[in-house]
């Protein structure tokens, strides 16, 4: 993307069973409505950023977690036991709110795709990240 702060409009992803988006978080307000099949989303408050272990300010993924949620490394990662999640599963017709800065892992559970849109940035939550 040669410009990524003008990204606007919808944005539309395909997913085959077990694809994964690893546990990041959005710098903006994300609508995600599903359109086909089913996505597993686990949900995290962003006060819950220590036990997520989030990856330092200035790497290249500094908005993911340093876990591998899918094979957590306890002794590497101890405090990871301790997050707080919300888990849903989204299926064709459903629409989901993420408000800026919360954290979202999300697993397809079949062939599946889904469409997005941004609405730009709220400062809420910004001392927790």
């Amino acid at each position: 993307m040669v410009e990524p702060k003008k990204q606007k409009g919808i944005h539309c992803r395909f997913g085959m069973k077990g694809v994964i988006a690893e546990n990041h978080f959005d710098g903006s307000r994300n609508m995600i409505v599903v359109l086909g099949g089913e996505r597993r989303y686990i949900l995290s408050h962003p006060d819950q950023c220590e036990n997520l272990v989030l990856l330092p300010r200035g790497h290249p993924s500094a908005r993911h977690s340093a876990v591998d949620w899918s094979d957590p490394d306890w002794e590497e990662f101890p405090d990871f036991q301790n997050a707080e999640v919300n888990e849903v599963v989204l299926q064709a017709g459903d629409v989901l709110y993420l408000p800026t800065n919360w954290f979202h892992y999300i697993i397809s559970l079949g062939l599946n795709f889904q469409c997005n849109t941004r609405s730009g940035v709220n400062r809420d939550y910004m001392d927790a990240i």
